[in-house]
């Protein structure tokens, strides 16, 4: 696109890119501020996507202005139907202004014109001094302006969508000239702008109307021979609306602006300010893609040390003022260092591997520093040819592991977890990691939790990310391939950042009241998550071969089913052919058609389960086929053959309410109930001369509620140790506990649970056989009978809208801005997050302390259990058979008291060889 004759003018359609960034993306929040800025973040995306492509002479950006324009005074109903700017898109507008200004990119505007018209005009004068244009908009109308000196650029998000229209292209798109998409529009009309037409004219009529007569006025010249008569006669009733329509959807090309071209020149803008901006809007995945040509002198604040070695002692490198590092390569260097860190009270520790498998990967390197100090760089596992020398990893661990093992030294090591698995692998158990500042930032709300993000966002700091060094998917690299000076130069530098950060994120999280949740549950809570994903656990293989041949045959079995009761076979998992069966073959009621066919996810399904036998047929396949390729065939395939065992991934920065998730495998949705959920769970086993010990808080959320609430009915019937359920329904339904039946405790608790997820009336209709007028009752019921949750609901969504978040007991929070939004949809789900992190962020933090607890004692016991699992309420145990007892005691006097709440904590304890057949201990 670069490769030109004549000079190129770039004009953006500001409004129009804005707009389509604004519904074309998901919702996106800058972290604190809850500021919406995804058609801020898809302009500014685009605009450096062009620049890149086009590299253009020139560049300018057009703007509506929102005053009147000579439309609405030709038209009154001129775009009278659009509802009102939302306040979200219009402070986006705002923010684009500022984006264009600090590029040094020219606006144009004016009142009494769309930005259609001024783009109009600049692309006229730019063809009457010899320079060529590319307009870049999402509006189609612009397709009028495409002359051969003018194209119009539709960018998408993939490349191979993007179109370039010229002439040529506007022809094929819909069989006309440019110069005749005014008068196609005057008979089509134009629905997004209120534009009328001709009624009854659709895009092939009208198209066929131009390309034989012309144009408007010669249809009009020629109308006794339109064919046919219904047609003509439709055309002469509305033939003022025609010609009217015909001038409102004409650019004017003659707007009193002047195309000044040295004002338009691409020259040099500041990268310093561009940057700072992009860091206030948590821009950080555009940096790469600002123009490095273009830049100006500005503050650059990106990090890139060089080097110079030195083969005696310590090889010394000055890569920047702000980083000077040493490689150690020597015995006497190693001495030297282990000596610096030996003495220090605090260091800083990072570790580079080969992959991102940690209990696979090997060593590539170390870095430490004594907190503050120099940082030194080891260099263990290289595979690059180099002058510098590596020494011998066991002399390495050796000198180390003294220091690294140290219960009095603290550690700040950026993701701690995956450090402490690595050098686990390498018979090192690192002591105390006392700070982290992924951990830090998490609690901090941030969501971008990569140190190079957060170099950015807090240091003002651009550094490199480790696929910048070795790429991703089928081209990336391991680490050890490449030179020593690049990876140390790497790593020493995140040295430096990790300890920054470490004071920046520190110093905010006591003055948030976060220090004590910081320091005492979230690091305590490392070493033990880091020991469980080593423990691993024991599968049942053969049971799960089984299972597998067996679920295929019942897979087998209701595709032949779902054939039979068709008449034909079709792709049964390809939702485009199940669409097409169900919606079009079998005319069921039709969902709203997405923009890739008919829905048929599960939701869509279940309410189409009474309109025809084959969709529970095909919901039992779905189920069947997704259990078989998650777990039962997934399982298997993970098992480490050094230790005969699955090792899950637990993920402490997951979720916004502080519960732990789990994936590589997912072991935390295996499904809790159905046959084929707890044959999955039997095949989690205890090995020869051990048992599983399941211990599981009972209803943990809804004694934290009691907590919060306060509310006395909720406390007497925990204090009663009452079936809350059973005392719920009690209550709803006005009967003695004896009188409740089963389906009135069901209803009962899913009214218990659905108040604490912000459940309306519908949801309750549709979790319940009751009515939608029976379910508003029932709610409205339960507040009368619970009093303090209503009021304590209320009051924590109060909360959110004037701090802008929601806390746990122990101070845990959640910002919440988006609460405050406009949009209703918006508001309301931020409404019920409110609601629920404060009682599933307790609970959260309650087993988290129960786990670093019972991890702790187990150690200072020296027992040989293993904690193996916690499933939200619930922790796995492997228990040898002589430490049951112990175990089991030890369980049942720590998670109550865990934490003191106004209603006692209460626990389940079950036994059993496998986790699917327990038993009350």
């Amino acid at each position: 696109m670069a490769d030109r004759q004549k000079p190129l003018l770039l004009l953006f359609d500001g409004n129009a890119l804005i707009h389509r960034a604004f519904h074309a993306l998901p919702s996106l929040t800058v972290s604190r501020t809850g500021e919406v800025v995804n058609a801020v973040y898809g302009f500014a995306s685009t605009l450096l996507k062009v620049l890149a492509e086009t590299r253009p002479n020139y560049c300018a950006v057009a703007f509506d202005r929102p005053t009147p324009t000579f439309r609405h005074e030709l038209f009154h109903e001129y775009k009278a139907q659009r509802p009102r700017t939302p306040e979200e898109l219009i402070s986006q507008i705002k923010r684009v202004h500022q984006l264009v200004e600090i590029f040094h990119i020219p606006i144009f505007e004016l009142d009494g014109f769309e930005a259609d018209d001024v783009l109009g005009t600049l692309s006229k004068q730019a063809n009457e001094q010899g320079i060529e244009t590319i307009i870049v908009t999402g509006d189609n109308d612009m397709l009028q302006l495409v002359t051969p000196t003018v194209r119009a650029l539709a960018p998408k998000r993939a490349i191979s969508d993007t179109v370039l229209y010229d002439e040529e292209a506007v022809k094929q798109k819909y069989g006309i000239t440019p110069g005749q998409i005014t008068d196609f529009k005057a008979l089509l009309g134009d629905v997004s702008d209120n534009i009328p037409g001709v009624p009854g004219i659709g895009e092939k009529t009208s198209a066929r109307l131009i390309q034989q007569y012309g144009s408007l006025e010669e249809i009009y010249n020629h109308i006794e021979d339109v064919t046919p008569g219904k047609l003509r006669k439709t055309l002469q009733q509305y033939q003022p609306q025609a010609f009217q329509s015909k001038e409102l959807v004409t650019i004017v090309r003659d707007v009193p602006i002047n195309l000044d071209l040295e004002s338009c020149q691409v020259s040099n803008y500041n990268r310093g300010e561009v940057v700072e901006l992009f860091r206030e809007l948590e821009f950080i995945k555009l940096l790469p893609r600002l123009p490095q040509e273009l830049a100006g002198t500005g503050k650059d604040l990106r990090a890139s040390p060089t080097t110079r070695q030195r083969t005696d002692s310590l090889a010394r490198v000055n890569p920047s003022p702000e980083t000077t590092y040493d490689v150690v390569n020597t015995e006497s260097a190693l001495s030297e260092l282990t000596c610096h860190l030996g003495s220090a009270d605090e260091i800083v520790v990072a570790v580079e591997t080969t992959g991102k498998a940690d209990a696979t990967a090997e060593l590539v390197g170390i870095a430490a520093s004594p907190a503050s100090g120099e940082v030194f760089y080891i260099p263990l596992g290289h595979y690059a040819l180099t002058s510098i020398a590596q020494l011998p990893l066991t002399l390495v661990m050796e000198r180390l592991k003294p220091i690294l093992e140290s219960a009095i030294t603290r550690k700040i090591v950026c993701n701690a977890k995956r450090s402490m698995t690595v050098l686990s692998n390498h018979g090192i158990k690192l002591e105390n990691p006392a700070s982290d500042p992924l951990i830090a930032a998490h609690l901090l709300g941030e969501k971008n939790l990569s140190l190079k993000a957060l170099a950015f966002s807090k240091l003002g700091v651009e550094t490199k990310s480790l696929s910048d060094l070795t790429g991703t998917g089928r081209k990336q690299i391991s680490l050890a391939t490449l030179g020593i000076e690049q990876v140390a130069s790497y790593c020493c530098t995140n040295i430096k950042l990790t300890w920054n950060l470490k004071e920046n994120l520190e110093s905010e999280l006591r003055q948030q009241g976060l220090w004590q949740l910081f320091s005492e549950v979230e690091m305590p809570l490392i070493p033990v998550l880091a020991t469980m994903e080593r423990n691993g656990i024991v599968l049942d293989t053969a049971l799960l071969r089984e299972m597998s041949l067996n679920l295929g045959r019942e897979m087998l079995k209701l595709e032949a089913e779902i054939y039979n009761s068709l008449g034909h076979q079709f792709n049964i998992n390809s939702p485009k052919q199940l669409g097409k069966v169900l919606f079009e073959e079998l005319q069921l009621p039709q969902p709203h058609k997405t923009k890739t066919g008919y829905s048929t996810d599960a939701s869509v399904l279940e309410g189409l389960k009474a309109q025809h036998p084959i969709i529970e047929l095909v919901l039992q396949y779905r189920q069947i086929g997704k259990l078989k390729s998650t777990y039962v065939d997934a399982l298997p395939a993970l098992i480490n053959p050094e230790t005969g065992r699955v090792h899950t991934t637990f993920n402490q920065t997951g979720t916004a309410t502080g519960r732990l998730s789990s994936s590589e495998p997912n072991l935390q949705n295996i499904p809790v109930r159905g046959r084929l959920g707890n044959k999955i769970r039997q095949a989690i086993i205890a090995p020869a001369g051990a048992q599983l010990l399941s211990a599981d808080y009972s209803q943990i959320d809804l004694r934290s509620l009691a907590h919060l609430s306060q509310d006395h009915g909720l406390i007497s019937a925990f204090a009663c140790d009452e079936d809350i359920h059973a005392t719920t329904a009690s209550r709803l339904f006005s009967l003695p506990p004896a009188e409740v039946t089963a389906e009135m405790r069901r209803v009962a608790k899913t009214v218990n649970f659905g108040v604490i997820y912000g459940m309306s009336d519908y949801g309750l209709e549709q979790a319940t056989e009751l009515s939608r007028g029976e379910a508003t009752q029932f709610i409205a019921l339960y507040f009368d009978r619970y009093p303090r949750v209503k009021e304590y609901l209320e009051a924590t969504k109060e909360q959110a809208r004037k701090l802008g978040y929601v806390q746990t007991i122990l101070g845990r929070r959640r910002f919440i801005p988006e609460i405050n939004s406009s949009n209703r949809q918006i508001r309301e789900a931020a409404e019920r997050m409110a609601i629920n992190t404060p009682v599933q962020g307790t609970s959260a933090d309650i087993i988290k302390i129960a786990m670093i607890n019972i991890y702790q004692t187990m150690g200072e016991q020296k027992l040989k259990s293993k904690m193996l699992l916690q499933i939200h309420d619930e922790l796995l145990f492997e228990v040898p058979r002589e430490e049951v007892a112990e175990m089991k005691s030890l369980v049942a006097m720590i998670m109550p008291r865990a934490m003191k709440l106004s209603i006692p904590l209460k626990i389940d304890i079950k036994l059993g060889k496998n986790w699917g057949e327990l038993t009350q201990a």
